[in-house]
């Protein structure tokens, strides 16, 4: 898998420098991902930003930080963003803080700081109205929950124990998320939020890939997407941090029924659903890929990767779009001498 996917990543990179799509120096009419809309993006530790003016530096990482796991708000003003403390040092520790910023003008705003060694926040999502994060916290004593916080007052609460990774659903009716247990045993799981009631979606223990991460659901509600590692051994919940080669899938709710959206085999991929549910945008340490979120075609490398970077993406892919970024990748050869 690796070494096909290093040859034709290596057959596209000329076509694309030479159509002017990599970024080169921050120059403001480059572009480091060949498809359209806005992105917000991890590049080394600082957040970029590509929308119709080209890539760009959006909010630079202080020493010792690396800026991750953006999310940008439903108005598309905002983005909400992790800062990853790395070192520990004379009045700082290793932890992770929530934060958030004006796109237009950004201005960093600390909404959430670690208070001890190992405490974290990972994962923010915003509600559909945008008044509210979601996010999952680790206090550095082995619990960890998905917790809110209310933008206005500044207020949380706490949706769910033992969970991480969680999203709701575009008509703020469902939470997914993995739920997170000390037994080592995590699921996926969509909770009604007017009833709290809960659907376990991996019954199966046979075929179901494990461990799950960043279940999103589509923009119809209709299914969840996530990466999953279909062959990585049973882990408990202290190792979930352990890296694996992963795959991107789409579990539909009303009937079950699992597919394989992009075999990748890819070391803890971010990925975003495109605006109308069409399409899946995959940043991966070997690769950028689209794919269709619907069987079918297979995914398509468009640029190189970064190592565990993060990414959050407003746009779609029309036909036309699909079509040149599938004939830019694939070259037929010619015929057999």
């Amino acid at each position: 898998m690796t070494q096909r996917l290093s040859t034709l990543l290596l057959a596209l990179i000329p076509a694309l420098l030479a159509l002017g799509l990599l970024a080169c120096g921050g120059a403001s009419d480059e572009r480091r991902i060949p498809a359209p809309g806005t992105f917000i993006y991890t590049a080394g530790v600082d957040l970029w930003i590509q929308d119709a003016n080209g890539a760009r530096l959006l909010i630079e990482a202080s020493q010792d930080q690396q800026l991750l796991q953006p999310a940008i708000s439903p108005d598309g003003t905002r983005v909400a963003y992790v800062i990853f403390q790395l070192t520990q040092d004379e009045g700082t520790s290793v932890g992770t803080n929530l934060a958030l910023s004006n796109i237009e003008e950004p201005r960093q705003e600390l909404l959430v700081q670690h208070q001890r060694q190992a405490e974290y926040v990972w994962n923010p999502r915003w509600t559909p109205d945008g008044d509210s994060l979601i996010f999952t916290h680790e206090p550095g004593d082995g619990a960890i929950a998905v917790l809110q916080l209310e933008l206005a007052t500044r207020t949380v609460k706490r949706l769910r124990a033992d969970a991480r990774d969680a999203a709701i659903s575009a008509d703020g009716t469902m939470l997914a998320f993995v739920n997170a247990p000390l037994s080592g045993d995590p699921h996926l799981v969509v909770r009604h939020l007017d009833t709290g009631a809960e659907r376990s979606l991996d019954p199966d223990r046979d075929w179901q890939p494990r461990p799950y991460r960043l279940p999103r659901f589509t923009p119809d509600g209709k299914a969840l997407i996530f990466a999953a590692g279909r062959y990585l051994p049973q882990v408990s919940a202290s190792a979930m941090g352990l890296n694996g080669p992963e795959d991107i899938w789409r579990v539909d709710l009303a009937s079950g029924e699992l597919t394989q959206l992009a075999a990748i085999g890819e070391d803890q991929p971010d990925f975003v659903v495109s605006d109308d549910g069409r399409h899946v945008f995959i940043l991966g340490a070997f690769g950028i890929y689209l794919v269709a979120a619907t069987p079918g075609d297979p995914p398509y490398a468009i640029a190189p990767g970064e190592f565990h970077g993060s990414v959050d993406w407003r746009g779609r892919v029309t036909d036309a779009e699909w079509t040149a970024i599938r004939e830019a990748v694939w070259q037929p050869s010619g015929p057999a001498q």
